[in-house]
Order: C-alpha cells, then structure tokens, then sequence
C-alpha cells in the first residue's frame, strides 16, 4: 500500500482539494450524527411527553367510573384513548396489579406481577419505564401514570406508546442531514478546489521558477502581489534569486578571469594543503587539478622555502601578505620554474584565517632576457670602455700630432716670419706692421695649439699628477671664464692607477666645460676629501641648472658622450655618479670612488 501511495503522483491542488473535502465529508458526518443524536433524544423527550399527557388525561378521566365501578365507560375512555396515535396498548390496574380495563379485552382480570408493572404500581409520579419493550411487533415506550383522589390510590394507568414516530422522524432528520450533507459536499468540492487553487497556484508558480532557476535561467521572477505568507515568500525568492543571479555573475566573472589568467594561481589552507588550482597552474606544471586538490604544497616548492615552511607560512597568515616572492616551482617532471609569487590572506566573515590566495608569475623569459640584458651591458660596457681607452689613445695621438708637427711648423713659419721682417726697408712701415700682425697671430694660434693639446692630453697630468692637473684645470677655467672657484682637496695621489687618474681628470674637465659652456654660473666650487674607503668628489655651481633626466635622455639620443660618459667612466672605476640639478638654483655632481677599484689602496 505505502508503494502503491508512492506511485500515485497527485499535484498539490488535487491534494488538497482531496484534504479539504475529506475535512468537510468528516465535519458533515460528525455534524449529521450529532445532530441526529439530538434530534432522536429530542424526539424521545417529546414523545413520552405527549404519552404521559394521553395517560394523563386518561388517569383524570377514570377516576368517576372507578370510583363508580363504571366498567363502560373505562372502556369508553380506553378506546378513546386508542384512537390517539402511536398508542398501541392501554390499560388500567388496581393497586394489586390486577388489570381492571385492557384494550385487549382477553387481558381483563388477569394479575401482572412483572417488573413494569411493579414499578408502575408503587411509583407516586407518572413515569416510564427506561428501555423499550416490544409489545404488538412493535417497540414501545411503558408510561405510567398513578389514579389517585385525595391521597387514595385507586389505580394505575399503563400506556404503550411506540417508538415509530420517533425512528420515523429520526428518518426524517436523516434524509435532511444527507441533502444538506450532500449540498455541503458538493459545495466543499467547489470550494475546497477554488481554495486549492489559490493555495497551489502562487505554490507551483513558484516550483516551477524554482526549476527554472535550477536549470540556469537566474532571470526568473515571480508576479505574485499578495499580503499573506506565499506574497512574502514571493518577495523572498526574488530576492534571493537576484542575488543569486549576482553572486553567479560576479563568480563566473571571477571564474573567467581566473580561467583566462596568465599567471598561476593557488588557494593553499592554513594546514598547507592545496584547495584549488586555475588551468594556467595545471598547464605550466603539467598536473591535472585532481593530481593537486588536497596535496601538499611541497610537491610543487622546495622543503626548503622559507615562505612555505611552518614558521614563514605563519609569519604570512599573520602579516596578511607577501608581494614579488621569487622562488621557483617543481613541474611534475622535477623541472624548476622561477616564479614572483604573491600571495594575501583569505578570511570569512567573522576574521577567522580560510587559507591564503596565491599568484605567481612565470618569468623564465624575463630571467633568460635579464640574463641577456646582462651580458648585453657587459659587452657594452666594454666596448664604452674600448671606446674610452681609444678616445684617450686618440687623443694623444692627436695631442702629439698638434705639438710635434703643427707645432713646429707655427715655429718654422715664425722664424721665417720674422726674417723677413728683418730684410725689410725702414720705409716698408705698412709691411712691417703686417708682419707684426701676422706675427701676434701666429703666437695666439700657437698658444691655442698648445692649450688644444694639453686639452687633449695634458702632460701635467704625467709629468705632476692628478691633484696639480686638477689644480691647473680650476685656475685656467677661473682664469679665462671669469668664474670665482674654491678649490679644497684632499691628498688622492697615491689613490687611483694611472689610468684612473686620467679618468678623473675627464671626468673634472667634463663638469667644467658643462659650468662654462651651459650653467651661467658665477662661483662654483670643488670638494675632494677620502672619506672611509672611498674618495667623493663634490662639485658645485650657483649657474641655472637643467633638467637632469631630461638631457640624460637627449644625450642617449646623441653621438657625443656627455653626461652618459661621465656615468661610464664612473662605473668603469667602480664608484657612482650622482646629479642633483634645480631651475635657477644651480647644479652639484657627486662622485664617489671606492680605494680598491679607483686603483691601488693608500
């Protein structure tokens, strides 16, 4: 039976409907039995009323012809009394139990001694006897009622009155009880379906959104305007349906960005097991998402890494984040992959640690171009230092090309000059002043040659070092720009190699061009102290200064070397170069050179 009930699929309409009829059907059969119930007792109560009234009447009658012994008229008033209907026997009995008029006339003068009639007989009151009797194929009620005059008792009166009238109105009361019974029923079925169909209606408006949303369509929406429960839990699955439909877009958004995510990303539990893995971190390392849900993290770091052992991972928890983490990855071939990892920690609601959410990037190539880049600015690096080296060899090349032979031709063609001059007559005054003319050019052309290729390459620098061609540079500077200088140096003779000395002297006599050529300065001043293990050289000016960047930038655009080649020369000596430069305030170069990469240690 429980199977069967299984089986049978009834819609919440019909269930109810079913529900709410069975109720009414109860409640008509309940009411209809109580009703009937009543009914027969009232019919009951009325019956022996009219019964006792009929004996009554009878008991008042009887007492003349009693007392006069007037046997045709009791059985006048007996008769009479017959004719009453639902009146099947009557009969009077003296106090002895002796039937004095019977309605059957064969009962005359018998004695009933029976259990009614006893009681009948001693009762002061009218009454009845509690159950029916049969009497004549008939149930019947036994009324009694006493005959008395002045107290004296001259007999009973007994009447059998039947219990027909009341089972046929008890019939009666039925057959209204089933009509309305059944007017009731039809109209509960009317009814308890009308109420089904508003109960189940908004019901199955809302089971079948419900499906609608389980199948996907988050679009779903009920119309249901109503001020009860089901209007309330209408409103309640829109709303939840919207955020529904906001929380699944926000996570297949998530989802997507994640699933088309470039990096590697990882949710790892405080206990260091992996939660999830996005397609890129499968892919890079060669697992299948189930290969990795629930592992260790050491299957895809080394025991080793500090981040990932107990106390880092803790230390992490506790800070909240790490940013830029370079570490390398185990593939599933045991290959390694550097990473940057970053990570930051993933809390619910109530700040209680969920794990932490992990992403790395993979820079293989971007190690692999530094690494090149590297190698490029070593082979850079020297061939600026190549180039140096040849610009300085050229420069005394060419230093000593302008002394040796432009130089003494300037000499030659002096001489020659002058013994021209010397030949000439007192009166040639207009030649001998060309000659003077000439002469005095010839000398500024000369001593231009000369401070070219002491330029170029300054013999003071070989002949008395470092502190003297430097001493030399700031003098000739203040003495031909017109700029005050201050000059305090330390003694760094014994500081830098040969080579490095000539490195340095560039490296002053670059900062001076730029002062007279760019600053527009009025004072400058030159600090050289040692300091530690290091020499810095400070070099100051109140000119209007420049844009620091800005002509780094033009000058790697360029051929000359400028302010890029005082940044070589300062690496080639393994020290560093520092501009600081201010619109209209001026301009200060720093440079500092460590003692055992300027050349030798003091």
């Amino acid at each position: 039976m429980k199977r069967l009930l299984q089986r049978i699929q009834l819609g919440l309409r019909t269930k109810l409907t079913v529900l709410i009829e069975t109720l009414i059907v109860l409640l008509v059969l309940v009411t209809g039995i109580i009703t009937t119930m009543r009914e027969k007792e009232t019919l009951e109560d009325e019956l022996r009323k009219r019964g006792l009234a009929v004996a009554a009447d009878l008991a008042t009658f009887t007492i003349r012809p009693l007392l006069l012994n007037d046997l045709p008229s009791l059985r006048r008033f007996v008769n009479h009394s017959m004719e009453q209907d639902y009146v099947r026997y009557v009969m009077i009995i003296d106090p002895q139990g002796k039937v004095i008029m019977h309605s059957n006339l064969d009962e005359v003068g018998q004695m009933y001694q029976d259990q009614l009639s006893l009681a009948a007989i001693h009762s002061e009151v009218p009454g009845y006897s509690p159950s029916c009797i049969f009497a004549q194929g008939e149930h019947c009620y036994d009324l009694f009622v006493p005959i008395q005059v002045s107290g004296v008792r001259l007999g009973t009166v007994r009447l059998g009155y039947s219990y027909m009238a009341v089972e046929q109105e008890v019939a009666k009361a039925r057959q209204q009880i089933l009509f309305i019974g059944f007017v009731t029923t039809m109209i509960g079925i009317i009814l308890s379906y009308l109420v089904a169909t508003f109960i189940a209606s908004p019901i199955k408006q809302i089971t079948r959104a419900i499906g609608n949303v389980a199948n996907g369509d988050l679009d779903t929406r009920l119309m249901i305007r109503r001020n009860d429960e089901i209007g309330t839990l209408a409103d309640s699955f829109n709303t939840m349906t919207e955020d529904l439909r906001r929380t699944t877009i926000s996570k297949d958004y998530v989802d997507s960005i994640i699933g088309s995510m470039n990096d590697t990303l990882l949710v790892i539990a405080p206990d260091l097991k992996i939660r999830s893995a996005n397609r890129t971190t499968c892919e890079l390392l060669g697992y299948c998402e189930d290969e990795l849900i629930g592992k260790d993290i050491h299957l895809l770091v080394s025991q080793e890494e500090q981040v990932f052992q107990h106390e880092g991972f803790q230390g992490l928890l506790a800070e909240g984040s790490i940013v830029n983490y370079e570490m390398d990855y185990i593939t599933k071939k045991g290959t390694l992959i550097p990473v940057l990892f970053s990570a930051a920690v993933l809390k619910n609601k109530d700040g209680m640690n969920l794990g932490v959410v992990g992403i790395a990037r993979d820079v293989t190539e971007r190690k692999l171009a530094e690494e090149a880049l590297r190698e490029s600015e070593r082979e850079l690096h020297f061939l600026s230092s190549q180039l140096l080296k040849a610009q300085e060899e050229e420069r005394r090349r060419l230093s000593r090309e302008l002394h040796d032979e432009l130089g003494q031709s300037l000499m030659v063609l002096k001489l020659k000059l002058r013994s021209i001059q010397t030949g000439l007559l007192p009166d040639q005054v207009k030649l001998q002043k060309d000659c003077d003319e000439i002469l005095s050019y010839i000398n500024e052309v000369t001593e231009n040659v000369r401070r070219l290729s002491h330029d170029l390459s300054p013999s003071i620098l070989e002949d008395l070092g470092l502190s003297a061609a430097i001493r030399w540079l700031v003098e000739t500077t203040t003495q031909y720009c017109h700029i005050q200088s201050s000059l305090d140096m330390a003694d760094v003779e014994q500081v830098f190699s040969q080579d490095s000395k000539i490195m340095m002297y560039r490296l002053f006599q670059e900062s001076l061009t730029n002062i007279v050529k760019h600053a527009q300065a009025s004072r400058m001043s030159i600090v050289i102290s040692k300091s530690n293990d290091q020499v810095v050289c400070c070099i100051e000016d109140d000119g209007k200064g420049f844009d620091v960047k800005k002509i780094l930038h033009n000058n790697s655009n360029k051929k000359g070397l400028g302010l890029v080649a005082m940044y070589e020369r300062t690496r080639m000596m393994g020290g560093t170069l520092d501009i600081w430069s201010q619109r209209e305030t001026g301009t200060r170069i720093t440079i500092t050179i460590p003692f055992n990469n300027g050349g030798r240690q003091p």
